[in-house]
Order: C-alpha cells, then sequence, then structure tokens
C-alpha cells in the first residue's frame, strides 16, 4: 500500500464491504423470489430489513466521510479509474446521508411486505388487497423523494429518477417522449394497415417447461453468456440480478406460446451480459458498477429487439427449433416466427408489447409516477387513472387490474423513477445498433448462424467494459457518437423495419 494513497486505498476496501454485502442482499431477495416457503417470508423480511439497515449505517458513517475527505487530499495520486470512483464514492454517500436509519428500515420492510401481497393479490386480481400496502410504499418514497430534493434543491420526482439514472430530469425525459407521443400514433396505424391482411399461422402446439427452457439455455450460450458465472429460473416477473461472476436470470413461462419465454431469456440475458462484462479490476467499486439503468435496459434491448426480432436471427431460430428440437409445423417457419414477433397491435401487458407500442406503455407509467410522487395521487386512484391513460394512448381498456395497474411488481418494489429507463434504454439501444453496424457491417448477417461476437466486441469496447468510469453524456457519445438522446433514430429504425419492404 502506497504511502501518498494510503487513505483511497482505505476507502476501496470499505466499498469492498459494503459492495459484498449488497451482493449478499440482493441473493437473499433472488432466494425470496424463487425458493423462499410461505411460512417463511415475515422473517425474511425481518433479514432483508436488517441487512439493508447494516448496510446503511456502514453507508453513512462519519468514518466513511473522513475516509472521502482524507482520499481527496490524495487525487494528484490517482489515476483516472480512481478519480472516477472517488467522485462516484462522494455522491453516493451525500444521497445515503439524507436518509435516517430508521426511514431505509421502514423503506425496506414495507418494500418486502408489499412485493409478497402483490405476488398474490395480482394473481387472484385482487388490487383491493394491495392498496394498502401501496399506499405505504409511495408514502415512504414520497418521504424519501422530499428529504433528497430538500438537500440538493431539485425537484423531488427528478431525485427519484436520479437513484435509477444519476443527474436525469423529468423535463428531459418529457422532451423525448414528446416526440414518441407526437410520431409513434401515425406509425402504428400506417404498420398495423400495412400488417392487416399478413397471413399469420398461430402456434398451436405446446411446447413443456423444459424443452422452452433447452432452447432458452442454447440461445443465452450463442449470446456468449456465461452459464459457469450464472443461472436461469422461473419467477412471477422475469428479472437479472447478481454480480460480475454470479448472474441471477428468471423468466417465465407460457406453454401455449414459447415466445414469451424465450424472449424474456434473451432480454434477461442482455443484462447479464452487463454485469459479466463489466471491469474486472474494479468489480466491488462504484466505478466498476453499471452506468445507470438506461444504459443496462440498452444492453437488454439491443439483443431483446435489435438482435432477436431480426430477420436473420429469427432465421437461425427456426432453423434451431427444426434440427434439435423437433418443431418442423409451417407455423415454425421463419417467415411465420418472424411476422410473429413483428406483430404490432395495441396490448394490455407491457413486458409481451411490441417494440413500437412498448413506448406508449412507458410513457403512460412515467406521467402517474409523476402524478403520485406531487399530486400525492393514492393506491385506490390507480385503477381509474390507469385505465383512463390506456383507453388514451392505446385505444383499450383492460378487463381487469391484473392486467392493468397490478401487472408490474416495480411500484410495489419500490422502484418509482424507473419506467422512464426502459424507453430511453430502447432508444439508446437503435442508437448503439447503428454504430456498431457502421464498424461491423456484417454483425445482421453473423446473428443468421447465431453469432453475437462482433456485436459483444462493440459493446464490450465502447460501454460495458467502461463500467461507470464516464459520465452519462460522455459515456453515451463514446458509445454511439451522439451526445443526447435521439428518439428520431429509433422512429427511423421502426420505419425501416416495419414499413421499408
Amino acid at each position: 500500500m502506497s504511502d501518498r494513497t494510503n487513505n483511497y486505498l482505505k476507502l476501496e476496501n470499505r466499498l469492498k464491504q459494503i459492495t459484498h454485502l449488497k451482493n449478499i442482499a440482493s441473493l437473499a431477495h433472488w432466494d425470496a423470489e424463487i425458493n423462499l416457503p410461505t411460512a417463511s417470508t415475515a422473517n425474511r423480511h425481518q433479514e432483508l430489513a436488517t441487512l439493508a439497515e447494516i448496510i446503511h449505517q456502514m453507508s453513512v458513517a462519519k468514518e466513511l466521510g473522513d475516509l472521502i475527505e482524507a482520499a481527496t487530499q490524495e487525487v494528484s495520486e490517482l489515476n483516472e479509474w480512481q478519480k472516477a470512483n472517488l467522485a462516484l464514492i462522494r455522491r453516493t454517500y451525500e444521497h445515503a446521508q439524507c436518509i435516517s436509519p430508521k426511514l431505509q428500515h421502514s423503506y425496506t420492510m414495507a418494500i418486502s411486505e408489499c412485493e409478497y401481497i402483490w405476488r398474490d393479490a395480482r394473481k387472484n386480481s385482487n388490487f383491493k388487497q394491495l392498496v394498502p400496502h401501496l399506499n405505504q410504499v409511495f408514502e415512504i418514497s414520497r418521504t424519501i423523494a422530499d428529504c433528497k430534493a430538500k438537500h440538493f434543491q431539485k425537484d423531488p420526482y427528478d431525485m427519484l429518477m436520479d437513484t435509477y439514472e444519476a443527474d436525469s430530469s423529468a423535463k428531459e425525459i418529457q422532451e423525448v417522449f414528446d416526440v414518441l407521443k407526437r410520431e409513434l400514433p401515425k406509425l402504428i396505424e400506417k404498420i398495423t394497415a400495412k400488417q392487416q391482411n399478413e397471413k399469420i399461422i398461430p402456434l398451436s402446439e405446446k411446447i413443456d417447461i423444459n424443452t422452452q427452457k433447452a432452447i432458452g439455455l442454447h440461445i443465452m450460450e450463442r449470446m456468449g453468456f456465461d452459464m459457469d458465472k450464472g443461472r436461469l429460473d422461473i419467477s412471477a416477473h422475469p428479472f437479472c440480478s447478481g454480480s460480475n461472476d454470479d448472474v441471477r436470470l428468471t423468466t417465465r413461462y407460457n406453454e401455449n406460446n414459447f415466445i414469451t419465454g424465450l424472449f424474456g431469456i434473451i432480454h434477461e440475458a442482455g443484462h447479464g451480459l452487463y454485469q459479466q462484462n463489466l471491469p474486472e479490476a474494479y468489480r466491488n467499486q462504484p466505478v466498476g458498477h453499471y452506468k445507470g439503468m438506461a444504459f443496462h435496459e440498452s444492453q437488454s434491448l439491443i439483443m431483446e429487439c435489435q438482435a432477436g426480432t431480426s430477420l436473420e436471427f429469427i432465421q437461425y431460430l427456426a432453423k434451431l427449433l427444426h434440427d434439435n428440437f423437433g418443431l418442423k409445423s409451417p407455423a415454425y417457419s421463419a417467415e411465420n416466427l418472424y411476422k410473429l414477433v413483428t406483430r404490432v397491435q395495441p396490448s394490455f401487458i407491457r413486458v409481451d408489447a411490441d417494440e413500437a407500442t412498448y413506448p406508449l406503455h412507458v410513457i403512460l407509467r412515467f406521467e402517474i409516477e409523476q402524478a403520485i410522487i406531487k399530486d400525492r395521487v393514492q393506491a385506490e386512484d390507480l385503477p381509474n387513472l390507469w385505465n383512463t391513460k390506456m383507453q388514451e394512448y392505446l385505444g383499450i381498456v383492460p378487463a381487469n387490474d391484473r392486467e392493468g395497474c397490478m401487472q408490474d411488481v416495480h411500484w410495489s418494489a419500490g422502484l418509482l423513477g424507473y419506467f422512464s429507463c426502459y424507453t430511453n434504454g430502447a432508444i439508446i439501444a437503435s442508437m448503439l445498433m447503428k454504430a456498431a453496424q457502421e464498424k461491423y457491417p456484417a454483425i445482421k448477417s453473423q446473428l443468421s448462424e447465431g453469432n453475437f461476437q462482433n456485436l459483444n466486441n462493440y459493446l464490450n469496447q465502447h460501454l460495458r467494459n467502461l463500467g461507470s468510469l464516464k459520465g452519462s453524456t460522455e459515456l453515451l457519445k463514446t458509445a454511439t457518437g451522439f451526445e443526447k438522446i435521439n428518439p428520431n433514430i429509433f422512429l427511423e429504425y421502426l420505419t425501416n423495419k416495419y414499413l421499408a419492404s
């Protein structure tokens, strides 16, 4: 240990301890979703709350603050990565100072209980069962937002978004979303008119879950996901969690439509590839973590949509299903599968929505979240507000709350401010693929062979391997050539894909 960086290295060691505890908490949460016996739930809530409280106490400790100040005196001796890491540690410390241990404990307990209730309430489409628990999450989230807003002199909802995308603002996102709100309905109308008379063969034969998992594991391997450092399971809502060499993916299967489970796997494997390819040397430091959830979603969506629903990849998938899994009926031909995965039509469930209508699902949630935080909208008001916006944006109204305001786990899990990352991620994904194809023109043709190597090479070099070394604007410029999220590139991509032929 160099005397000239002694305090900085002590600081790194403290952050390493905090990261390890966060990784353990992530595994405990994963276990609760996948394996936990029903009667064990209450105790697990307490365990997670205790762990979160310990992590929070370490994150706000005066000793940590003193180390940050001492390490700052050594900044001239630090390399580029260490300087960026120190700045991120200071930023995180300031954010953590805004939340008392008592508030952190209340928040963790509330979201643990609410998420558990959500699973049962969603299954039975019983929104009333969820309401009191959801209101508690909303109230604590407002308190956290107000505390941070007061400290940083920013908008409360912006502070919630800042948790997932540093320095983002509702105003900037609204400018992007306004373009989509104006242009997407016209584009969707043209696409649906074009597809109206297409002949599609429905998938009529059931595919058992074990076979679907085998298909998914094969695709994950082709994508470059390292199964020696990860696993795949089933959950009520697909997700990716874990750390660099222990990535836990989940999906949910439908025996009558294997596409749902498979593309859930491709989406989550995209997240997993980001995790597995973050800079190893700084894996336990903030600078070695992913750069916000919009970038994380770009990694899942470039795999799911840009690559996964391309004609070239579907040609590979059809051959795989025919040769390896005996699915030889016309329904599983490349032509028919491509029509199925590129079918555009308004639907109720966000995670199953096509890429053209998907942003409208996100905009709806983005606007409702602001109403929850700014206008103090209560949980009991959600069904009516949700259905009104579904009618306005997609022209349909769900028959029940299971298909409506209760479909996502995010609000029950306290993830207010997250949803905009999905559409920002989709736009970044289109920008990334455009840049990647300019460097590697054969990317799309390689997908017809199940070859993701050049796509992964580009993403590793220009985004994944960089962790949080750069600011969001600089990273976006490095990865795409643009300093701002550009919705017109996304709209151009949709137009070319769905209307050019």
